[in-house]
């Protein structure tokens, strides 16, 4: 009788835990961007490659978005390869901006004017609008598909200037991205693709609201 049972037992529908279709496409998405993070780290480790590996990432989300699922490792080798001068350029405008950000606040803070502290929160707003605005630039490129830079900067002009929560979004997302890794320093190894992901899911947003949807006639 005990193994009639557990024979029956093996037949029975298991009522254990198990994911939804929708909760199993989200860690899928999880997952997928912590590997683009990932290799966005990993490309990144000559310094000089760090801005075309951020086109990278930003090509490979984009797909994404437009239902076209990218080799993750093929994707990162033929773009660094594409986009390092590029890259380099980009690179160097964010490390720019940081830096005279960082000189900037650093002054306003030593000198202790009136106000002082507001006027810091000022600059690093700025300087994060600046940097939100070159990974936008970035994502806009990924997502025209063919776009030039010079195109890409106007496309991201346009997201910026007719879907106005455009850069606050972003910026958003990078102050979270650099909150959770202050937070725990660990996130740095995969939080690039989140980011890349969170960017690039602003510029479909204004895309689609951008593009009229079909009527019927």
């Amino acid at each position: 009788m005990a193994l009639q049972g557990s024979q029956d037992a093996r037949h029975r529908p298991r009522t254990g835990w198990a994911l939804s279709p929708e909760r199993g496409e989200q860690v899928r998405t999880a997952a997928e961007t912590m590997a683009v993070g990932a290799l966005f780290l990993l490309f990144s480790l000559p310094v000089v490659t760090a801005g075309a590996a951020w086109c990278a990432a930003a090509e490979v989300v984009a797909g994404w978005h437009r239902k076209r699922e990218l080799p993750l490792w093929r994707t990162f080798t033929t773009v660094v390869r594409r986009d390092l001068a590029a890259g380099l350029a980009m690179e160097g405008v964010l490390l720019a901006v940081a830096a005279l950000t960082w000189f900037e606040v650093h002054v306003v803070l030593g000198a202790r004017m009136p106000g002082y502290a507001l006027e810091a929160a000022a600059l690093v707003l700025l300087g994060g609008l600046l940097a939100g605005f070159v990974l936008l630039a970035a994502a806009c490129r990924a997502d025209g598909g063919g776009l030039s830079w010079r195109e890409a900067v106007r496309a991201a002009a346009d997201h910026a200037r007719s879907m106005p929560s455009t850069l606050p979004l972003v910026v958003t997302a990078m102050a979270f991205t650099a909150a959770l890794v202050a937070i725990v320093p660990a996130f740095a190894g995969f939080m690039a693709g989140p980011l890349a992901f969170a960017v690039s899911a602003v510029v479909a947003r204004n895309r689609k609201a951008d593009t009229p949807e079909d009527t019927d006639a």
